[in-house]
């Protein structure tokens, strides 16, 4: 009997580690399975009781895959212990722990196996082999700079109003979801349950500082590198041109946007419109950058115009950079395909980007990776529709409001115009696994569940042809 359980056990960690994928996606589910079990236990809640199997998974959930939808409010409902869990387990999830576990390799200066880099290679989305074991140390060094330097600046603004021990504490907190693209906020205890920064439209300071932090951390890992040697190499990789030149296109199309559909939108006193003229710029330009998969919210989501929504759902669909704290499908892959619709146009065989033409696994890849987040995106929207059906036949819900949270979730963006908290329990079920797949990259997931050929790799099949639009 033990003979045959340890056979069993030596199949399936052969399965897992046969795919750098597996691998990356295993220890997210082993990192969440831990938060569940911490996140339970009576002293995480302020309460002193246990929040319940289903609160603990969606929040351990959701800080590991650093998405920032939450049932209760971080900083109500949960207790020192219960907040430093999801600080930790959002500071693993941005990071990965592959990146975290490798970068101890280095730090003890054991010398990491051949399977160990290629998985941290896989894990930071990095070009050269022989640099991954730099990298990693350079994104550990890189996050923890970043983060230390956010946490000063934010606690700057917000010990005035909060004190020493909770300003500071609050900074450290904010400056760590903000890098990390997770959206969790600590300042429900004072300014309201899921109140986000809406509290904060009088200080631009703070939201430009937070914006920058999400930015940087929405970069992805491979661009830092690039930035940090552009002093001496005085040019950037392509990569980093197209994700450079994206973010920016994307937060300035977004920020336009915004105003021209809020700054007259006086819905609800935490809609655009009802903050001062000279706030509402800054407000469209947060609400911009927090779509690229942020979920921090300086304006009420419900509050929202139906066109500044759905705008707000294409964001998050395209999301941040491959490599970074951030979901979506990413910049590069949204480039991509737009110039693949471009050159379809003008009838032009190769696919040209900023004057460099893209080989043919790139744009394979690239529709690959948005036809299976359309998939699952409507596949989730279908079943929430389903979940919610008696809300959305009284009124309470909109379908627009339930393609904005399932988008929310696979992007890991965390904003909400529905309240997750408002969710019925199987929609929580429903949300759970889009936010796991949008973190670990619905490619990669697929990559992960996928089997053997049979030995069929070497078939060559007939050609075929068919009418296509």
């Amino acid at each position: 009997m033990a003979v045959k359980l340890k056979e069993k056990q030596n199949k399936v960690m052969r399965w897992i580690q046969a795919q750098p994928a597996r691998i990356i996606l295993v220890s997210f589910i082993l990192v969440i399975a831990i938060g569940t079990l911490l996140l339970s236990l009576p002293f995480a809640t302020v309460s002193g009781r246990s929040s319940g199997l289903l609160t603990a998974l969606f929040t351990a959930t959701s800080a590991t895959c650093v998405t920032g939808l939450v049932i209760h409010d971080t900083a109500i409902y949960w207790s020192a212990f219960g907040k430093g869990t999801i600080l930790a387990l959002i500071q693993i999830g941005g990071l990965g722990l592959v990146t975290v576990t490798t970068f101890f390799y280095i730090l003890l200066r054991r010398k990491a196996s051949l399977r160990t880099m290629i998985v941290a290679q896989e894990s930071v989305a990095n070009f050269e082999f022989s640099d991954v074991l730099h990298l990693i140390r350079r994104i550990v060094l890189i996050t923890f700079s970043v983060e230390l330097a956010g946490a000063v600046l934010l606690a700057w603004r917000m010990v005035p109003v909060y004190g020493w021990r909770d300003g500071i504490l609050k900074g450290i907190f904010q400056a760590v979801s903000a890098f990390c693209n997770a959206g969790f906020d600590p300042h429900g205890d004072v300014s309201g349950p899921f109140s986000s920064l809406t509290a904060w439209n009088d200080d631009p300071v703070l939201l430009l500082l937070t914006s920058l932090l999400i930015i940087i951390g929405g970069l992805g890992f491979v661009v830092w590198s690039d930035l940090l040697s552009w002093p001496k190499q005085r040019q950037l990789n392509f990569h980093s041109r197209v994700v450079l030149i994206m973010t920016g296109l994307l937060i300035t199309a977004g920020t336009v946007f915004f105003f021209l559909t809020e700054a007259d939108n006086t819905s609800h006193l935490q809609a655009m419109g009802s903050l001062p003229a000279a706030q509402r710029p800054m407000a469209a330009f947060f609400q911009s950058v927090t779509t690229r998969t942020a979920g921090f919210n300086s304006i009420d989501q419900s509050s929202l115009t139906a066109s500044s929504k759905f705008m707000s759902v294409m964001l998050m669909v395209i999301g941040a950079a491959p490599g970074s704290t951030g979901g979506g499908i990413k910049v590069t892959t949204f480039a991509v395909i737009l110039a693949t619709v471009i050159s379809d146009m003008k009838r032009r065989q190769d696919i040209v980007i900023f004057r460099h033409r893209l080989a043919r696994e790139i744009f394979t890849r690239a529709f690959a990776v948005m036809g299976l987040a359309m998939a699952l995106i409507l596949g989730g929207t279908l079943l929430l529709t389903i979940t919610e059906r008696a809300a959305v036949a009284a009124g309470q819900l909109r379908f627009l409001d339930l393609l904005f949270e399932t988008v929310s979730a696979f992007a890991t963006v965390g904003l909400s115009a529905a309240g997750t908290s408002n969710l019925q329990p199987a929609s929580l079920v429903v949300l759970i696994p889009i936010m796991l797949i949008g973190r670990v990259g619905p490619a990669a997931f697929a990559i992960s569940l996928a089997v053997g050929n049979d030995g069929r790799r070497d078939i060559v099949y007939p050609a075929g042809r068919t009418i296509v639009g």
